[in-house]
């Protein structure tokens, strides 16, 4: 059963979703928009079991937690495409993400298939259907939507169980599904569903290569920006850019003053100005360091690229002999915080991975850094 239409009634909802409470594997899609807000606004999400299809509205003013409390059970497998973003909003309607997650995406990675490769790209490769994408620009929160729009929605649902089928029988065949599921399971722990404002200066990827005064004033005015941000329901670079961060960071080291761009006219620059200025320097009277984590120096910096550089293509090798995508198999991110901690416990050198590498191999290649650097 499909239905071409966006179920809007609460009774109509449910009706649709009675349909899916004896489903053990049910697949979602979430549209949303994310244009002039810092939270995502859900307008529609696809529910498919395989063989009844529904699009339901997300804009109504009714407990979504409530109705959905027999669908996002512990016993369902919930199949998503790139999940990530969706997660979130199921975050934001049920308080809780569901137990039992497969993301197609993720799962394709460990067969051979292009990293973060598309929805309509791997049915194309696999199914040799055609996912219709005209609609793809869509303004999700206007209403009513049109006949095209929701078979549109629908389309990025009705085949996914197929496709879960399909790759979780090649995952069990190759000996990889132990692999995958650790992975995920790794991957959706180290995500914080709840802003984590206190850490927003992570988010800066210039931050390092200031000085201390610099560095410590932008951990200061990130996390001054998360918080406004949220406040407002505001995308961060509405409220100050990372370059803007940067540059009034530095000027601060140079002349002890906060002057936040004059042409924001969302703020009350003055007086932001003042709050930041004040928190700086509450902090540095104190002599508290704001979570900090400690700047790691490395001796070498020449060659600490060219360890990473070696280890990169060494995993690289391993993940194209075991047909999985490298950048699952060895995150730079990983290399790098590897090296800089010599992390006996880094899930580099642990878990799946080790039954794919050579462990003496490794201790080959960094056994001189390690010795230079600790």
């Amino acid at each position: 059963m499909q239905k071409n239409k966006l179920l809007t009634k609460e009774e109509e909802i449910n009706f649709f979703l009675n349909t899916l409470v004896n489903s053990k594997i049910i697949s979602i899609d979430i549209e949303f928009m994310r244009r002039n807000t810092f939270f995502p606004e859900p307008c529609v999400i696809q529910i498919s079991d395989g063989n009844n299809h529904g699009c339901i509205d997300l804009t109504l003013e009714i407990n979504y937690k409530e109705i959905f409390k027999n669908i996002f059970d512990n016993n369902k497998i919930i199949v998503l495409h790139s999940c990530r973003q969706d997660l979130e909003i199921l975050y934001m309607l049920l308080g809780y993400i569901p137990k039992k997650i497969f993301d197609t995406q993720f799962a394709a990675s460990f067969l051979g298939y292009k990293y973060q490769i598309g929805y309509a790209e791997v049915m194309k490769e696999i199914f040799q259907i055609e996912i219709d994408k005209t609609e793809k620009m869509t303004n999700w929160k206007k209403r009513p939507l049109t006949e095209n729009q929701i078979k549109y929605a629908l389309n990025d649902v009705i085949y996914l169980n197929n496709l879960y089928d399909n790759l979780e029988k090649k995952l069990v065949k190759s000996k990889k599904n132990i692999y995958f599921k650790e992975e995920f399971k790794n991957y959706l722990n180290d995500i914080d569903w709840e802003p984590e404002t206190d850490m927003a200066w992570k988010r800066i990827k210039s931050i390092n290569g200031l000085g201390k005064i610099a560095y410590d004033a932008a951990k200061i005015i990130s996390v001054w920006r998360e918080r406004k941000a949220i406040d407002l329901n505001l995308p961060r670079n509405w409220i100050l850019s990372e370059k803007e961060i940067i540059e009034v960071s530095k000027n601060f080291s140079i002349n002890n003053k906060i002057n936040l761009p004059k042409k924001n006219k969302i703020l009350d620059i003055d007086k932001e100005s003042s709050k930041i200025l004040y928190s700086i320097k509450n902090i540095s009277t104190k002599n508290e360091n704001i979570n900090a984590i400690p700047r790691t120096k490395i001796k070498n910096n020449i060659e600490y690229k060219k360890i990473a550089d070696d280890l990169y293509e060494y995993y690289k090798m391993v993940a194209l002999k075991n047909n999985i995508s490298y950048q699952i198999v060895s995150p730079k991110k990983m290399i790098l915080s590897y090296l800089k901690n010599n992390d006996k416990n880094s899930r580099l050198i642990n878990g799946w991975r080790k039954n794919l590498i050579d462990i003496n191999k490794i201790t080959e290649i960094t056994k001189d850094f390690f010795h230079a650097n600790h």
